[in-house]
């Protein structure tokens, strides 16, 4: 099964669709928190994933495998036809001690007379050839081709090292007797190209992409798709053909610090992940960032008109808030990477988010997970913070398989102090929310939180979960769903128990997907029915229902807002595996048998979600999380006291 790259939203009257586009395979997956056992990204090894891994390919059954994936095949070629790479203002000396204009990023060299060409390029089909000459005199000593679909992100990568002869014969004759001595795929995946290419298959550096302005290259076609198109690499699909390369993944970095100029804006942020464990030294975030943006680089020329600087395009000479930025996402990558390879190492701070987006072309991966302020904890703050993110992105909504998206992890605190005409996030809002909507025909989520003028409060967060519709069991047209929002408002805190129906029971999914204001603020006694805010079936009907009684000092009544969805697929009932499955401790949803046959989402909440501890810094937090035993279970904290919680959580079926 596949999964796709990116995904948005078609809104249609009062249904709309979540849309996952192109069959490229993708998680966003991010997940920080208290769990020793990280879902994926946080563990690359998601026990959620199911690739087929630990096989090996021969060179003519990957090329086999490339050519149906991506459409083109590589041909026979020779590196001499290919377009020079220019490596001007030599100085230095000889290889590989030289300066020059323009070095490459893969060894920091200027390495006159490599040559790069296109070998196919019609728009959506892609193979280009990169001949590294490494000082050698006829021969070559690096000889690389990536093949690339554009519309459906099947990527192959081809390597040769040595004393290599110009002319190349194609992988798909093997390598064998008269034949080029490629690598085979086992030995070009332990070349770990994926370190440097995880943002998309072409590393665009002004080495490379110099070639859009050489004539004899523009003449011959043999310029590197992408060049000079500051988006190419910010929603392209990618993913890897290959028994050798299921266990590669990609994943973008973003920060809400000073590192956000340096995302969202041009391409992504990449960091990889491969057998199951993060890189901590190579990629787009960790290094080439910080060197496309650094003062100096290595074997390159100061920086001129003539020898400009990487980053920021249209930029010439250093500028150290560029390289702030740089060094910001650098810092998040690293936290991430270093936090998923030892879950006993130090969180990633709350500015810090991970998105997965590609994988080997056989798995089916996690759902995309994004998270939003913290999965189980956050920073307390002074005044305001307000976030919105739109998760979900398409470019052709129409083409693009069906999905929803739910809360897997979340915390709090929850509260409102202001009147409830005054709106959520206004001016004179008081209070905090965490909502996933549909808008602008795609998914988004805002956090918020606002005490002015007290100090000290944290903003509620979690974990965004969104699969497609496709991979769910018994559907029988996933392009056929529609979805209708529900809410639940107690205007001032006296309306002690509310439920309103919102669809008909076996029918839809029913999300729980906004929660705001004091949707749940005590645990009086061991006597009294906790508050709780939850969506459940009841007799004939779907409920979005509340329940809370009137909270003791310093907990302040006032407005409370829930906020759900439900969503059918023409004529579907849902199957579970798990169905409100209700904690206030530890609990199993389903077993490590199971383990990747269902998605499980939080439903409800009960309890004290308005308060926190030491300070603020501890938060209450419900989490869907994989056990040490594999099996997936649903936590809550914290779990004793008259400020514990609890969480119902609920998992359908996949096919």
């Amino acid at each position: 099964m596949r999964r796709a790259s990116c995904i948005g939203l078609s809104v249609v009257g009062a249904a709309a669709w979540l849309a996952a586009c192109s069959s490229a395979p993708t998680t966003v997956d991010e997940t920080v928190g208290s769990t020793e056992q990280a879902i994926d990204p946080l563990d690359p090894n998601d026990p959620e994933a199911e690739c087929d891994v630990g096989r090996h390919d021969t060179l003519e059954e990957f090329s086999k495998k490339c050519d149906t994936a991506i459409g083109a095949t590589v041909p026979d070629f020779d590196c001499d036809d290919g377009s020079e790479v220019p490596e001007t203002h030599l100085s230095g000396g000889s290889y590989p001690d030289q300066d020059c204009d323009r070095p490459n990023v893969l060894n920091h060299e200027c390495d006159p007379g490599s040559r790069f060409q296109v070998l196919k390029n019609d728009g959506t089909h892609m193979v280009v050839a990169h001949c590294r000459k490494k000082g050698l005199g006829a021969d070559y000593g690096d000889i690389a081709v990536i093949q690339y679909n554009k519309q459906n992100g099947n990527t192959c990568f081809y390597q040769a090292l040595g004393d290599l002869p110009a002319k190349v014969t194609a992988p798909k004759k093997g390598n064998g007797g008269e034949n080029f001595p490629w690598k085979t795929p086992a030995g070009t995946a332990s070349d770990n190209c994926v370190r440097c290419h995880d943002n998309g298959p072409f590393i665009r550096s002004p080495y490379i992409s110099q070639l859009i302005d050489i004539p004899d290259a523009v003449n011959k076609g043999n310029v590197l798709p992408g060049s000079h198109d500051l988006g190419w690499n910010k929603t392209n699909p990618y993913n890897f053909v290959g028994a050798d390369f299921q266990s590669w993944k990609v994943y973008e970095i973003k920060s809400t610090g000073a590192g956000a100029g340096c995302t969202g804006v041009c391409h992504r942020m990449g960091l990889s992940a491969l057998d199951g464990a993060f890189s901590t030294t190579r990629g787009t975030s960790i290094a080439l960032g910080p060197i496309a943006t650094a003062a100096t680089q290595t074997h390159k020329n100061a920086h001129s008109a003539d020898s400009p600087i990487w980053m920021k395009p249209g930029q010439t000479t250093y500028n150290a808030s560029v390289e702030g930025e740089a060094l910001d996402v650098a810092e998040c990558a690293q936290a991430i990477a270093e936090y998923g390879n030892n879950p006993r190492a130090p969180q990633p701070p709350s500015k810090c988010k991970i998105a997965q987006y590609g994988q080997g072309d056989t798995c089916r991966g996690g759902p995309k997970r994004v998270i939003i302020n913290g999965a189980t904890q956050s920073d307390p703050h002074d005044g305001r913070v307000d976030e919105e993110e739109t998760v979900s992105e398409c470019s052709t909504p129409g083409e693009c398989p069906l999905a929803f998206c739910y809360w897997r992890t979340m915390h709090g605190p929850f509260w409102q102090k202001s009147d409830n005409s005054i709106p959520i996030g206004g001016t004179d809002y008081r209070g905090s929310f965490l909502r996933v909507y549909a808008a602008d025909g795609a998914w988004k989520t805002r956090y918020f939180s606002d005490n002015s003028p007290a100090p000290g409060k944290a903003a509620p967060g979690g974990t965004l979960e969104c699969s497609r519709f496709n991979e769910i069991q018994a559907i029988p047209n996933p392009d056929a769903c529609s979805m209708q929002t529900s809410k639940l408002n107690d205007s001032d805190g006296t309306h002690y128990t509310q439920s309103a129906t919102i669809a008909p029971a076996g029918q839809y999914l029913n999300i729980l997907s906004g929660f705001i204001g004091n949707v749940a603020q005590t645990n009086i006694a061991t006597t009294v029915k906790p508050d709780f805010l939850r969506v459940y079936e009841s007799g004939t009907n779907a409920l979005l229902a509340q329940e809370h009684v009137q909270p003791m000092a310093p907990l302040v009544q006032g407005p409370l807002t829930g906020e759900a969805y439900s969503t059918t697929c023409n004529a579907w009932s849902p199957a579970y595996l798990a169905k409100d499955v209700y904690t206030t401790s530890d609990t199993q949803l389903l077993s490590a048998a199971n383990s990747k046959k269902g998605r499980c989402y939080i439903t409800g909440i009960t309890g004290a979600w308005s308060s926190t501890r030491n300070g603020g810094t501890v938060q209450p937090y419900a989490e869907i999380y994989v056990g040490p035993g594999k099996d997936v279970r649903l936590r809550v904290a914290p779990t004793d006291g008259s400020d514990r919680v609890g969480a119902y959580a609920s998992c359908v079926k996949l096919k």
